[in-house]
């Protein structure tokens, strides 16, 4: 199975002052199932700041694989309870990132669906705050 759709993407980040940002990104992807997984890829925009970037979301049962490759390159692995650590690479430099994901929904079948992560999110040693995403997949 392998089709093109339509993703939309929408991020929520709230800081350590409760003051929450929202961005919203539609656009067309490819989405295929391969080795008991869903595959969903599309090229960021200007809007997201990673314009000139591929992400891509490996979404099994209780886990969720981000990668990022391009302008902008890092990956992410998203499951309830379990520290993850990684290098976000952009041209102005390298962060290291974690993440401790409090939610991870995978809601998919050969139709589409969602993914729905909630987690916090810590650059360097410093907490950020929490990060909401909602990605949803339609058939065109």
């Amino acid at each position: 199975m392998s089709k093109e759709v339509l993703v939309t993407v929408k991020g929520t980040q709230t800081n350590e002052f409760g003051e929450k940002d929202t961005i919203e990104l539609v656009t067309r992807g490819n989405y295929y199932y391969k080795n008991n997984s869903y595959y969903i890829v599309y090229n960021e925009s200007r809007l997201s700041g990673l314009e000139g970037t591929t992400t891509s979301l490996k979404a099994e049962p209780d886990r969720v694989t981000l990668n990022r490759m391009g302008a902008a390159e890092m990956k992410q692995i998203f499951q309830e309870g379990v520290h993850n650590q990684g290098m976000y690479v952009t041209s102005c430099g390298s962060l290291e990132m974690r993440v401790l994901p409090r939610k991870v929904k995978v809601l998919l079948d050969h139709s589409g669906g969602s993914i729905d992560l909630g987690y916090d999110i810590e650059m360097g040693s410093k907490k950020l705050g929490y990060n909401e995403l909602s990605i949803t997949v339609k058939e065109l």
